[in-house]
């Protein structure tokens, strides 16, 4: 009996075997769209991207798009919009992901759009296009949710709730906390997409990869990027070559946004001094009143062991030279916010230098003990922030997860370009 015994139990080996390698995950696709996703990816006043995931029984890319209108009659006055899809193996599921452009459309004007045909379409959602000219509006940013994403919840919902009419979202990088390779982490995207909800759907957000989009599980030397990034988002094309919805551009509204990969900055010089001479072309041709800066690393730590001096060396004097305002990044899953001033002056509480941030709104945090840079510092408190541009005017405010206000700055831009920082806590 006990050599009848011994296939099966071989076989039961094997199979936990493969359950235990494969990582299947507990948010597998359906027919129905899931994680809808917004862009910015061209002229954001005429055109949106949209992304959502289905399983392989869905065989067509397809969205419809409305004016919104007061009346109940939105599939009646919608038109069809046909898009592409990619298809992605891991964690025991193919997930469909598809991508759709709208195009042609009117700016400063709200649309309703759903995900999908016939019965397994998604719900109708809404977003407004940027207007054709500069007028006041708000982005919300945030650093890294890696980590335990079920407290990143509170964040994101918190800064929706406090700025409902968002332009759109910054992300910086370390989205989730790793997968790459044949193990995709998929269960972390799936949660956090659930974080966010509807959210996503409705407000255009633009993110830039951090180094746990990078990491290969089975060896952390390589640096491949998750194969979930691209399909998951659809985001601009325009920046340097290999490096496409990683390192671009977006003009909104008198505000040029340049995100970088400073994951390939810090790995191969190639890929940073491409990414350098790019900047600076579209520093030197900005007609922009503002300019901000996305990326994951930061110029200045808050870490000890830590100095990306490759960024800093590159980048600052650009920064300098061409007056850039602000540089938001991640990483070191701290707040910090300080002025860094052109070289050979001094800080002296008011001057007209970059604005550099550092900031995390996931439950993973680090300590602050690199020499001090900073003008407000936080440790072990997840944080969200809004970025106001109004005219002459930039207002910088940092929140915690009640909502409470914990830092505050304005940048006033005079009519000769040049500017002056006025600091409070806000507290």
């Amino acid at each position: 009996m006990k050599y009848f015994l011994i296939p099966f139990l071989s076989l039961f080996l094997i199979a936990c075997n493969v359950t235990a390698q494969e990582q299947v995950s507990s948010f597998p696709p359906s027919a129905r769209p899931d994680r809808i996703v917004l862009n910015l990816k061209g002229d954001p006043a005429v055109s949106m991207a949209l992304t959502w995931r289905t399983d392989t029984s869905v065989t067509e890319s397809v969205a419809r798009i409305a004016r919104n209108q007061p009346g109940i009659f939105l599939p009646d006055s919608s038109v069809s919009v046909n898009g592409t899809y990619t298809d992605i193996t891991g964690d025991g599921n193919v997930s469909r992901y598809h991508s759709v452009y709208f195009t042609g459309l009117t700016p400063g004007t709200q649309y309703a759009y759903c995900a999908g045909s016939g019965p397994a379409a998604s719900e109708w959602f809404t977003f407004t296009t940027a207007a054709a000219s500069p007028r006041p509006f708000t982005f919300l940013y945030l650093g890294d949710s890696q980590g335990s994403i079920s407290l990143y919840s509170r964040v994101i919902r918190q800064a929706y709730r406090s700025v409902p009419d968002a332009a759109f979202m910054v992300f910086t990088g370390d989205l989730v906390d790793g997968g790459a390779g044949s193990k995709l982490h998929d269960d972390e995207w799936g949660e956090w997409y659930r974080a966010a909800g509807f959210i996503t759907a409705e407000v255009p957000l633009l993110a830039t990869p951090g180094n746990h989009e990078y990491i290969n599980p089975a060896d952390r030397q390589k640096r491949v990027l998750n194969r979930y990034w691209r399909p998951g988002f659809t985001l601009p094309e325009n920046g340097p070559a290999d490096l496409e919805e990683t390192a671009y551009s977006v003009d909104y509204e008198g505000l040029r946004i340049i995100a970088l990969n400073s994951n390939e900055m810090m790995r191969d010089t190639g890929y940073a001094q491409a990414q350098a001479k790019w900047v600076e072309e579209l520093l030197i041709n900005n007609p922009c009143k503002w300019t901000v800066m996305i990326f994951h690393h930061p110029v200045y730590s808050t870490s000890a062991s830590r100095d990306n001096r490759t960024l800093r060396e590159l980048l600052k004097p650009l920064f300098d030279r061409y007056g850039v305002d602000l540089v938001l990044t991640g990483h070191d899953h701290t707040y910090a916010r300080g002025t860094g001033m052109p070289e050979g002056q001094e800080h002296g509480g008011k001057g007209d230098g970059t604005v550099y941030v550092v900031s995390v709104s996931g439950a993973k945090q680090y300590r602050q003990d690199a020499q001090k840079w900073w003008d407000v510092g936080l440790t072990n408190t997840q944080t969200w922030q809004s970025v106001r541009v109004n005219g002459n005017e930039l207002e910088y405010t940092s929140f915690d997860a009640a909502g409470n206000t914990v830092d505050k700055l304005v940048i006033s831009k005079k009519n000769n370009g040049s500017k002056r920082t006025i600091k409070s806590t806000g507290k």
